[in-house]
């Protein structure tokens, strides 16, 4: 028989079992915590930030997407300084995007275009050169690095749930990229 944990998610008492996260228990209790990188049937990479959460006595946020909980801790899920966080998280993030994507627009999804329409991201305060990336075709898919924020979903599919490691993340700071 597994552990349980008690706490509270913005004062409500809910029930983790060992082994799962505070975002885990929040989805079970109909508790929203936004993610970007987040996919449920792989383990958690932890890229976006927008999970973040603040935890009584802990300084800083936490990522709700890789935190287990503990006995008696209070999660805060919204907050004034959560909600400046994701603004820039998401400005960040938008940085080489334009806000208005007709790429987006006519495949009618993107997380991106979502969650920046979701924090009220109306205009961009960071700048950054532009880099000459080329569109890669690598067969049944294209891959666009000059679109790609790095939230690694890709290569955890690739890695965790078709099992052929395919894709790879190559790490450079802003200069960081998807492999095939």
């Amino acid at each position: 028989m597994s552990k349980t944990i008690n706490f509270t998610i913005d004062g409500k008492a809910v029930v983790a079992q060992q082994g799962e996260t505070i975002l885990e228990v929040a989805r079970k209790n109909d508790i929203y915590i936004p993610t970007m990188c987040y996919i449920s049937k792989t383990s958690p990479c932890a890229s976006c930030r927008i999970c973040s959460v603040e935890a009584e006595g802990v300084d800083g946020f936490v990522l709700s997407c890789n935190t287990p909980p503990t006995e008696g801790i209070a999660i805060r899920t919204n907050s004034q300084a959560l909600e400046q966080e994701r603004v820039n998280i998401m400005k960040l993030y938008d940085v080489n995007h334009p806000l208005e994507c007709g790429v987006c627009d006519k495949s009618g999804e993107c997380d991106l275009q979502n969650k920046t329409l979701e924090f009220d991201v109306a205009q961009q305060n960071f700048t950054a050169k532009d880099q000459n990336r080329k569109v890669q075709n690598w067969g049944h898919v294209s891959y666009d690095p000059a679109l790609c924020i790095m939230c690694e979903k890709c290569v955890r599919v690739s890695t965790e749930i078709t099992g052929d490691e395919a894709l790879q993340v190559k790490f450079g700071g802003y200069n960081s990229t998807i492999l095939n």
